[in-house]
């Protein structure tokens, strides 16, 4: 046998291992496509099992979110009945005007001033907000009582959107005079065009 006695050089190792390494890439390139693909519809089907489990969850929750839905409705419903009622800004100052009137004899003070305001230009959607200012001297305790009603009043919402305060001195004590605006909201007009 003419092999048996032949040593395998130091070239020789190094072809064989390249020739090996060689077959591997070739098999490789060969069956990528087939590999890659399979790995492929692997991660695409977690990933739609993914989906899939996102989806169940937002379709477990739909109770949950029709009675949320339901009670943001009743909550908008209540709120918009305490919408200014008028027609148009000055009716619904108006109606700002008579609240007023009737929280100053609740808290007995007399108004020095009173003034519509125009409204606001950065109005929001279909409402406007319409804004009443007035001036008025009071003490401290009357005032508290007075922005109090102001801001928690059930018939309509209103807010103190502008406040100035100045401390006056009289005989009897300390006297506030302030300068209030109030605002209420009212549906927008509708603009014929």
């Amino acid at each position: 046998m003419m092999f048996d006695n032949v040593e395998m050089t130091r070239e020789r190792k190094f072809i064989l291992i390249a020739g090996a390494v060689l077959l591997v890439l070739g098999v490789i390139y060969r069956f990528w496509p087939a590999i890659a693909s399979t790995v492929s519809v692997a991660d695409e089907i977690a990933l739609k099992t993914e989906h899939v489990e996102k989806y169940q969850r937002i379709a477990a929750r739909k109770d949950q979110v029709v009675k949320e839905n339901a009670a943001v409705r009743k909550q908008f419903r209540q709120m918009e009945n305490r919408l200014l009622s008028g027609s148009t800004p000055s009716l619904a100052a108006v109606e700002i005007q008579n609240t007023l009137n009737t929280i100053a004899e609740n808290v007995n003070v007399k108004f020095s001033t009173m003034r519509v305001m125009k409204p606001p230009e950065d109005e929001i959607a279909d409402y406007m907000r319409v804004p009443v200012q007035f001036s008025v001297d009071l003490d401290i305790v009357q005032f508290k009582d007075m922005i109090y009603q102001i801001e928690t009043s059930s018939r309509l919402l209103l807010v103190v959107s502008e406040l100035d305060i100045r401390q006056l001195r009289s005989r009897d004590g300390y006297r506030i005079r302030s300068v209030v605006t109030v605002e209420g909201v009212m549906k927008a007009p509708a603009v014929a065009g």
